[in-house]
């Protein structure tokens, strides 16, 4: 039997134990299956959870019973986790620890897991965000964010994790904001056809100064019309990120002039500015970072400081500064829309903002 007749086989079998034995018949019918698939999806990988954390606590005791010492316990366990599915040990290493902060921890999370409101991304984004935590503090997380995942993608709702957790342990979160730093480095790795990815690990602060000057600097180019990419010979127009891609390969070789400064929004409460207040600064297009660490920028002999007043509901937040009826967005309007939004609106999608206009269209009364 060919590979073809065995795949052909095994997805045959695999439709009768969903009990979807004929295609589907219409594209209404396509959606209503796919939904169901993404929630069984996500119901084998509670189940893939609960088998590790299983195995890990019978592997444990196993051990306990022969005499091995406990810090020796579970030792090569990561590695046939990943062997099992088929991944490195550094990646079964990443599946033991999701597993058990999951069972121990935050069983709210596990399971809208597997109840299939939770995919199996998401909750690794979430679990990420609390692995420094304490185990009371992960719990303490789980309660708050129970319930609250309905059109968050992987970004955003790891950013609201992110707050609750650097809300929890403020102190803490510095100390794992400054270790990291310490971890900035400079890599690469090979992409299809003769590219490469430049990827550098830096301060959120820097990093969005240099997106922001990059886009700042893309967007003068594109408005001067020099957009011609000088190594193409019938002198074809640069796309924005193309433009966006040279002066950062300029810049970083030392052929380009000097950064235009480049304008970073945070947003504070004015306990968290002006006291000692422990909710979390947010940074426009990145998310939140500890207070303290926002307050540190502020501080800083080369960075001018101006402040503007924006007005957020009490209750969960959301900044509500202003409205208007008219048909154009003034510039105030556009940066309030940023500031509240931080990421695209469409459902599920972490993607950055790119355009604004009226949820509401002007013909049915926006």
């Amino acid at each position: 039997m060919t590979d073809s007749m065995t795949g052909a086989a095994s997805m045959a079998q695999t439709r009768a134990m969903l009990d979807m034995l004929e295609p589907s018949d219409s594209s209404a019918q396509c959606i209503d299956r796919l939904q169901t698939l993404a929630r069984l999806k996500a119901r084998i990988a509670a189940l893939e959870v609960e088998e590790i954390a299983e195995l890990e606590q019978h592997r444990h005791e196993e051990e306990a019973a022969r005499g091995v010492p406990q810090s020796k316990r579970g030792h090569g366990l990561a590695a046939e986790i990943g062997l099992a599915r088929g991944q490195s040990p550094a990646r079964g290493s990443k599946h033991v620890g999701v597993a058990r902060c999951l069972v121990q921890d935050m069983p709210k999370t596990f399971n809208a897991l597997a109840l299939g409101q939770l995919d199996e991304e998401r909750v690794q984004a979430v679990v990420k965000e609390v692995s420094w935590l304490p185990p009371e503090h992960r719990t303490a997380v789980d309660e708050l964010i129970a319930g609250q995942f309905e059109g968050l993608g992987p970004r955003k709702l790891a950013g609201k994790v992110r707050a609750h957790a650097e809300r929890l342990d403020q102190h803490g979160a510095v100390e794992r904001n400054e270790i990291a730093y310490s971890e900035r480095r400079v890599t690469v790795r090979p992409a299809a056809y003769g590219m490469a990815w430049v990827t550098a690990l830096v301060s959120t602060q820097q990093a969005v100064g240099i997106l922001a000057t990059l886009t700042r600097d893309a967007n003068s180019v594109v408005n001067s019309g020099e957009t011609a990419d000088p190594v193409d010979p019938t002198g074809q127009a640069r796309s924005h990120g193309q433009i966006m891609a040279d002066l950062f390969v300029q810049r970083v070789n030392g052929h380009a002039p000097a950064a235009v400064p480049a304008e970073v929004q945070v947003v504070m409460t004015d306990e968290a500015l002006f006291a000692d207040g422990d909710t979390p600064a947010w940074v426009t297009g990145h998310g939140p970072i500890p207070a303290r660490l926002a307050k540190r920028w502020l501080a800083m002999p080369e960075t001018e400081v101006f402040l503007r007043r924006v007005f957020a509901r009490p209750g969960d937040h959301q900044l509500v500064g202003m409205e208007s009826r008219r048909r154009a967005f003034p510039a105030s309007l556009r940066r309030m829309v940023v500031l509240r939004d931080d990421t695209c609106r469409t459902p599920y999608c972490d993607g950055r903002i790119q355009d604004i206009d009226h949820a509401t269209p002007y013909r049915n009364g926006g």
